[in-house]
């Protein structure tokens, strides 16, 4: 009996053991995830922060002056980064770029030499005079801040009766033959009008009128409700309030054309606008066509895992009203029905590549799609700048 009591006492001990070991490993299991839940949760919160601020948030804010002029020559330009300046990562890209101070203006050609500290460069002055010690910094505009000044070109300031407010926008005559169609011209994110200056003398040449419009949250535009951008949900209102104008002004036919965010909004007006069936062609360069796929890109960049990546979406819904359902305009592109030219570069950090290829893939009867080797977001016509016009001017013969 003594026998059977010390067994059934040591198994009693064992069962217990096993039972506070097998609690012990429940607790830390538990402990693990709560913790993981407590990481993803305040990673989450912080990176919508981030997210607020870097992406929502209107910023009108003017350029950095990043570089300096060392030296000027015959066609020739050397530039320093500033020591305290972000880096200028386009001052070793042979492409075409614009230099200015916020009054001067040139445009700079191809890298001449290179060391370790200064570029020198083809240039051309174009307004005002450069100085040796002046602080600069690059546009991808390259064009002078008006159609007159870029080009040669007579336009005017016109007012449009937008939804919320009145909206700025530039007007340009075609030059010679004149035709019923109209371009809308679109910029994108912190862009201005001067993002579209580089294909006013092609549109004018061909006949087309343009109109390069602000938007709301522009600097001088109404502001949205939200206070944020909110990624063609809303913008395109204001392209309707724009080709609306154009019709009351002679056109029968409209061209949209529009970049980055510019491109969801002119996107999102065809989708939504009842004016859309007027439209005969888009053209649009690395457009942002889901919000939420370029937020991916955007947290993928700064090697945020994919969970605070999914708990920042979510909480930026909770914080600052994001409706990501509403900013996905690629999943109804089997709604359009028009011509589409599509310009996307193959390094571009900002909007990925795969939206437009997705993209391309639903619509193959509609979309032309022409993809640029080792090209950041919105940079195509700054390095293959013949052929990006000649694509331009090929598809509107085409479409008018």
């Amino acid at each position: 009996m003594a026998t059977f009591r010390r067994a059934f006492a040591m198994g009693a001990m064992g069962v217990m053991g096993f039972l506070y070991r097998n609690r012990l490993i429940r607790y830390t299991i538990l402990g693990v995830v709560l913790l993981v839940l407590l990481v993803i949760a305040g990673g989450g919160w912080y990176f919508s922060g981030i997210l607020e601020a870097d992406g929502l948030r209107i910023d009108n804010e003017p350029p950095e002056f990043k570089l300096t002029i060392i030296a000027i020559g015959d066609g020739t330009i050397t530039l320093r980064q500033l020591d305290d300046a972000d880096v200028e990562d386009n001052l070793s890209i042979s492409a075409k770029w614009g230099v200015t101070n916020g009054e001067t203006y040139g445009q700079l050609g191809d890298v001449l030499s290179e060391s370790e500290a200064l570029v020198t460069r083809e240039f051309v002055p174009q307004v005002g005079e450069f100085l040796v010690g002046q602080p600069v910094y690059l546009e991808r505009t390259a064009y002078p801040h008006n159609p007159r000044s870029a080009h040669g070109l007579d336009y005017r300031e016109v007012v449009i009766p937008g939804p919320i407010g009145n909206l700025g926008a530039w007007y340009v005559p075609p030059v010679s033959r004149s035709t019923e169609v109209w371009a809308v011209l679109v910029h994108g994110r912190t862009g201005d009008r001067d993002s579209s200056i580089k294909l006013l003398d092609d549109l004018s040449d061909l006949g087309v009128h343009s109109l390069t419009i602000d938007y709301r949250n522009d600097e001088g535009a109404p502001p949205s409700k939200s206070g944020y951008y909110d990624f063609g949900v809303t913008e395109w209102e204001d392209v309707e309030a724009a080709t609306s104008y154009a019709f009351e002004n002679g056109a029968s036919k409209i061209i949209l054309i529009g970049d980055s965010m510019g491109g969801g909004i002119v996107v999102n007006y065809q989708l939504q606008s009842d004016l859309a069936d007027r439209t005969v062609g888009l053209i649009l360069d690395a457009p942002m066509l889901n919000f939420g796929r370029t937020v991916d890109k955007g947290a993928e960049e700064r090697s945020v895992p994919p969970p605070i990546t999914f708990a920042a979406k979510l909480f930026s819904t909770l914080r600052f009203g994001v409706d990501w359902g509403a900013m996905d305009f690629l999943s109804h592109a089997n709604e359009l029905n028009v011509p589409i030219l599509l310009f996307h570069g193959d390094a571009d950090t900002t909007v990925p590549i795969e939206t437009s290829l997705e993209f391309a893939e639903k619509l193959p009867e509609l979309v032309e799609l022409h993809t640029f080797e080792d090209t950041e977001h919105v940079q195509a016509w700054n390095l293959f700048t013949d052929e990006y016009e000649g694509l331009v001017r090929d598809f509107i013969e085409r479409i008018r």
